[in-house]
C-alpha cells in the first residue's frame, strides 16, 4: 500500500515544539499532512496502512549528515586496498547509515556520484546523497595524508586528489564535475590526520584558491572548504567558499564574512572534541587533536551566537574504532550540545539546517507537506536525553521516501 498514516508524538523541528496527538499522512513518496490529528482533512483509514510509534518513542525528520567519507575503508589503509574491494564494502555501507537515521548525506569521496546513481536508480539502498567528489589538496598538504606511501598512491585515490598551480587547480577542479560532484572540497588549511603538516598551514596560494571558486561557481555549484587554522579559513572565507568543514579555529572576522556571504558551518564535533581519547593514537596526532578540542569550542561559540547556519556534520568513514562507525553517526547530536547548543538546536543542526546545505531544503529535512516522506522514530526523548541518538540501536524505525526501511 502506497498510502501510509504515521500517529504518535513527533518533534516539529521548524516550529520548535512537540506535537502529541499527532498524524501524519503519506501518499507515495511524499508528506500530504503533518500536524494534530484533530486538525487533519477527512481521510478514510481503510485507505492507509497504519502505523503507531509506541509510548516511549518520538517522531523525527530523517537525519542529514553533511560530512561524511563513504569509502568502504575501517583501517586507513584505502591507499593500498583494491578500488572495487572498498567500492562494494561502501554500498553495503549505506546500509548502516539508514539504520542509524540517516537518510541524506554530502559524501566527499571518489564513490559518492556513483553511489548517488545506485541509490537513484533503486540498485541499492542508501541515503539521498549530493556528492563531492575527492577532496582537492596540494602536494604535502592535508589530503596527502600519509607520506609512507608513493607519490602515484596519493596522488589520485578514493578520498584525495592533490594539484599543484592555478593551471592544475583547474583541471582538478573540472575533474570533479566530469565524474558526478555537486560540489568541491578542498583542504584550505593542515589537519589533524595529516602528517606532514601543522594546524594551521595555509596550502593553497591566493591564486589558486581564486580559480578553484571561479570554476565551481561557473558550473553552478560551491566550495566547501576544509579549515582548522585562521589564516587559511579567512583565504577561502574571501575568496568566496560556502561551507567551513570544522572550523577549529576562526575569529570574528571570519564569522562576519560566513554571516554576510551566507556560509554555512559544518560541525564533526564528535570527532574534534573526542578524537585525542582513542587509545594509541600517533603522536602527532594526538598532540595536534587535544588543541583542536580547544580551539574549536571557541569558535563555535562565535559562529552560534553569530547566527550562521550550522548543519551537522562527522566525518566519519565507517571505521573499525567508535569513533567513526556510522552505528554511531549520532553521536554528533550530542557533541554539538557539550559546545553549547540546546537540544532542539542540535536536532536543527542535523535535519533543516542539513537540507539547506544540501540546497534540498524545500525537499527533506522536516516533517512537512509536501515534502519527501524521510521519518524516523527513537527510543526515548531527544529533547530530555540527547544522547538517547548516539547509538543506532535507539533508532526503531527509519522511513525515506515513504518506504519503510527499519522497523524494529
Amino acid at each position: 500500500m502506497n498510502n501510509k498514516a504515521i500517529m504518535g508524538t513527533y518533534i516539529d523541528v521548524i516550529n520548535e515544539k512537540i506535537i502529541e496527538d499527532a498524524l501524519i499522512l503519506i501518499e507515495g513518496e511524499r508528506i500530504t499532512y503533518a500536524g494534530e490529528r484533530h486538525s487533519a482533512p477527512f481521510y478514510q483509514l481503510e485507505n492507509y496502512e497504519i502505523i503507531v510509534a509506541k509510548t516511549d518513542e518520538m517522531i523525527l525528520p530523517g537525519f542529514i549528515d553533511c560530512h561524511i567519507h563513504i569509502s568502504g575503508d575501517d583501517d586507513d589503509q584505502y591507499l593500498a586496498e583494491i578500488k572495487e574491494r572498498l567500492l562494494l564494502k561502501a554500498a553495503g555501507d549505506m546500509k548502516d547509515m539508514l539504520n542509524s537515521g540517516f537518510t541524506g548525506a554530502r559524501d566527499m569521496t571518489q564513490f559518492a556520484a556513483h553511489l548517488k546513481w545506485a541509490v537513484d536508480k533503486g540498485y541499492l539502498e542508501g541515503p539521498r546523497i549530493k556528492p563531492g567528489g575527492q577532496v582537492l589538496s596540494v602536494t604535502a598538504g592535508h589530503g596527502d595524508m600519509n607520506t609512507n606511501f608513493p607519490y602515484d598512491y596519493a596522488r589520485d585515490n578514493i578520498l584525495t586528489y592533490l594539484m599543484d598551480g592555478t593551471t592544475e587547480c583547474l583541471k582538478g577542479v573540472r575533474k570533479q564535475f566530469r565524474e558526478g560532484a555537486e560540489f568541491i572540497k578542498i583542504c584550505a588549511t593542515g589537519g589533524v590526520s595529516s602528517m606532514q603538516d601543522g594546524l594551521e598551514d595555509v596550502q593553497f596560494s591566493d591564486e589558486e584558491m581564486t580559480v578553484i571558486v571561479e570554476e565551481a561557481q561557473r558550473h553552478g555549484a560551491y566550495v566547501a572548504a576544509h579549515c582548522s587554522g585562521l589564516a587559511g579559513a579567512k583565504q577561502a572565507l574571501k575568496a568566496g567558499v560556502k561551507s567551513i568543514e570544522h572550523g577549529i579555529h576562526l575569529d570574528q572576522e571570519c564569522v562576519d564574512i560566513m554571516k554576510a556571504n551566507h556560509c554555512s558551518l559544518v560541525t564533526t564535533l564528535s570527532i574534534s572534541l573526542h578524537l585525542h581519547e582513542i587509545p594509541d593514537l600517533p603522536e602527532f596526532m594526538a598532540k595536534k587533536a587535544k588543541h583542536c578540542a580547544v580551539e574549536n569550542l571557541k569558535s563555535i561559540k562565535l559562529v552560534r551566537e553569530a547566527g550562521v547556519n550550522v548543519a551537522l556534520g562527522t566525518d566519519y568513514s565507517n571505521g573499525s574504532n567508535s569513533y567513526s562507525n556510522y552505528r554511531y553517526l549520532g553521536r554528533e547530536f550530542g557533541a554539538i550540545c557539550e559546545a553549547g547548543f540546546t537540544e532542539m538546536q542540535s536536532l536543527q543542526c542535523g535535519t533543516i539546517n542539513g537540507a539547506k546545505l544540501m540546497e534540498m531544503e524545500n525537499d527533506i529535512g522536516s516533517i512537512t507537506a509536501g515534502k519527501y516522506a524521510d521519518i524516523v522514530m527513537v527510543k526515548g526523548n531527544p529533547l530530555e536525553d540527547i544522547n538517547v541518538l548516539g547509538d543506532g540501536h535507539n533508532i526503531s524505525f527509519v522511513m525515506k521516501s515513504g518506504k519503510i526501511i527499519k522497523e524494529a
